[in-house]
Order: C-alpha cells, then structure tokens, then sequence
C-alpha cells in the first residue's frame, strides 16, 4: 500500500479485515463531509433552506460558486457536499445547523465520540487544512458505516448529475461509475484531497451480504488511490464471513 493509513472494515459484524496504521490521526481531508453529511440529514428535513452566507462563499475551492446571500435545500446542499464536495456549502450547512463553524465542530465531535471514534479532531465542516483538524483511517471507516445508515445519503452519493441552485453537478467519485463491479454491490463513498492531506477515499460495497468498508488516506496520487481502493475491496471481496460472527 502507498497510502499513508488503509482499513478494510465489516461494518456488519465489526471486524477489521486489513490495517494499515488504522488508528493513527491524519488530516482527512473531505471524508470529513460524512460527518457533515450525518449532522445535515439528522437535523433537517429535505425541503427545508440552507443559507449561504459572505464566509461560505470566500471558502477556498473546491465551491459550488454561488452568490453570498443564496439559499438552496437541504438535499441539495447534500449533494454539493457528496457529489462536488462544495467547501462554500459545507461551511453554510455548517452556520446553518450548528450557528456557526465552532458550533458545528462541537457537534461533529460530540457525534463522532458517540459512534466510537477515538482519533477524530474535527475543526472545519469540509476537511480544508487545519493542523488541529485530523481523523483515522479506522475512525472514518465508523463514520461511513453511520452516514449509510440514511438512505438520503446514499441516494446522493449514488446521484451521477444533478442541478443545485442553478449550477450543473456531477459526482466526482469515479468508482460510482464502475459497471459489474469486481469488488461488490457499489453503496457509495467520498473522495478527499488537500496538499498535506494527499488524495483519500472512504468507499462502502456490499459483499457476501455484509457491508465492507475500505478507507484510504494520504495516497500520494489520484490513480493510487481508486487502485489501493479497488484492490483492497477486491481482496475482501475472496473473503467469506466468519458464520460465527454472521
């Protein structure tokens, strides 16, 4: 593996199937906005508005590139976070929900304790760099068994294009695309990249009739990490679930 931190984690029965400096904190870069994503659906309604506001719009790219003073819908916001990862629309869910960046980060730390992460420091609501901001391959394995848990989630990491305020969106996650997949029955996922954080993913598939979850973080090249990913998630996939634990 050329990533810095890997994880292939049943999320069915709890067993981690590989490991690869699992439990040590890095920046994560936008598998952050499965956090986000989680305190979005469980806080508001799909229908219902999410400002954004002067700040959320001078975030750095990536941005959905909407005017100051835009409203959107929850969903929509959802799938500016899953599908384009909009840092200007994370940071709006973020004032929306939570009041404000601070808020949200306690919220998003509160929640991230409570489904056992143990490595996870959140500070901003869209993974841009923070040196305090840092999470665990293993610990984003956690929150992406949580944010499948909501079918609103995964419709939108499932979505290919849609429109959000205006703006044409399409996902950016390229295994999403892949027909007849070797490594499973697709859920869905979320890309990252910052340049300290390097290139990570967070990818869900159903194998065998469990949910298998791949996490990797700090590859030093795009290519590297949807290659580490599917070859992690195809090993997996040879690997039957212990009927004991099933």
């Amino acid at each position: 593996m050329n990533a810095r931190a890997a994880i292939v984690y049943d999320a069915t029965d709890g067993q981690i199937l590989y490991a690869k400096s699992a439990d040590h904190p890095y920046y994560p870069a936008s598998t952050t906005k499965l956090m986000t994503a989680i305190l979005l659906v469980t806080h508001t309604q799909p229908d219902d508005p999410i400002y954004l506001g002067p700040k959320a719009a001078r975030q750095a790219k990536v941005r959905l590139g909407v005017k100051p003073g835009t409203t959107m819908t929850s969903d929509e916001a959802l799938r500016a976070i899953l599908m384009k990862s909009a840092n200007d629309v994370a940071y709006a869910i973020a004032e929306t929900v939570g009041g404000s960046q601070e808020g949200f980060a306690r919220m998003m730390n509160l929640k991230a304790r409570l489904i056992g992460c143990r490595n996870t420091s959140f500070v901003t609501p869209n993974g841009l760099h923070d040196d305090d901001h840092r999470s665990s391959a293993h610990d984003i394995a956690l929150i992406l068994a949580e944010a499948i848990r909501y079918p609103r989630i995964i419709n939108a990491m499932q979505t290919t294009h849609c429109t959000v305020a205006g703006k044409l969106v399409q996902n950016g996650n390229r295994l999403i695309y892949v027909k007849q997949a070797p490594f499973g029955e697709i859920i869905g996922g979320k890309t990252g990249f910052t340049s300290k954080a390097m290139y990570c993913l967070a990818f869900a598939v159903r194998q065998h009739g469990h949910v298998r979850i791949s996490v990797v973080l700090g590859a030093p090249r795009k290519s590297l990490m949807y290659s580490e990913t599917r070859r992690l998630l195809t090993w997996s996939n040879k690997i039957l679930p212990s009927p004991s634990r099933s």
